[in-house]
């Protein structure tokens, strides 16, 4: 078996776990793990604490330092500069927002906003029969169309974009009322503990969609080619290119 061969086979297996731990270890490796994770909410923590201690302003500064400490980390581990800035750039926004309105609540203004937004077009690409886990799972792997032509593949891309549509109105309604409640401390605890948890279950639905799909695609898709049959035919053309090079 080549080399390329081996690679193709590795990573569609990697991309599309098949026993349930492996879904479990593939749906925290998505969300980032421990330690991405960790990264990714200590700016917010570090904001609720402080500001629940003292003011919006330290909040801010401390928020931000905090991001800035995150970045150099990541950083001296080599991580890509993207990922470095990411974060650094999210905490500026939302504490120049949070400026803006005079307010230490406006630090969680425009995720609430972006989360309603994103569950609109999720549920929207649901009713133009174009579910965006379906579109974006089936581009991102090569897997055609097939799923849009059949009934059940669709419906169950149907039910993971709903899903992760429900979820984000849902976070959305939850701060939108403790926003208008002024419970600025409670709403920077809703955003964690209806952040990673939640998009952890959703990334398990989709997988299990997925799972789902695939297995009627390997039914009935007149396309599918299995990732072995794919390596043999990899094998058998390295093959016939050898002997042709030999003549």
């Amino acid at each position: 078996m080549t080399d390329h061969a081996e690679t193709d086979t590795k990573d569609e297996q990697k991309k599309v776990p098949e026993n349930f731990q492996d879904q479990l270890a593939f749906a925290w490796d998505y969300i980032g793990g421990v330690y991405g994770t960790i990264l990714t909410i200590l700016p917010v923590i570090t904001y609720i604490a402080v500001n629940a201690l003292t003011s919006m302003w330290p909040a801010i500064w401390a928020s931000i330092g905090t991001a800035v400490l995150v970045g150099i980390f990541q950083l001296l581990r080599k991580e890509k500069l993207a990922a470095a800035f990411v974060g650094l750039g999210t905490v500026l926004i939302t504490s120049g927002v949070a400026v803006f309105v005079g307010e230490a609540k406006g630090y969680y203004l425009l995720g609430n906003w972006i989360t309603v937004g994103i569950g609109s077009i999720l549920l929207l690409s649901v009713l133009v029969r174009r579910p965006l886990i379906g579109q974006v799972w089936a581009a991102a792997n090569l897997q055609g169309t097939f799923w849009r032509r059949d009934r059940k593949s669709r419906f169950y891309y149907d039910l993971a974009t709903l899903l992760w549509s429900m979820l984000s109105f849902s976070r959305f309604a939850v701060e939108r009322w403790l926003y208008n409640m002024d419970e600025t401390t409670w709403l920077g605890i809703a955003r964690l503990v209806m952040g990673w948890p939640l998009t952890f279950f959703a990334v398990m639905t989709s997988i299990w969609a997925v799972r789902k799909v695939d297995g009627r695609r390997k039914l009935y898709d007149p396309n599918y080619k299995d990732p072995k049959e794919k390596a043999e035919s990899g094998d058998s053309a390295d093959a016939e290119n050898s002997g042709s090079r030999g003549e």
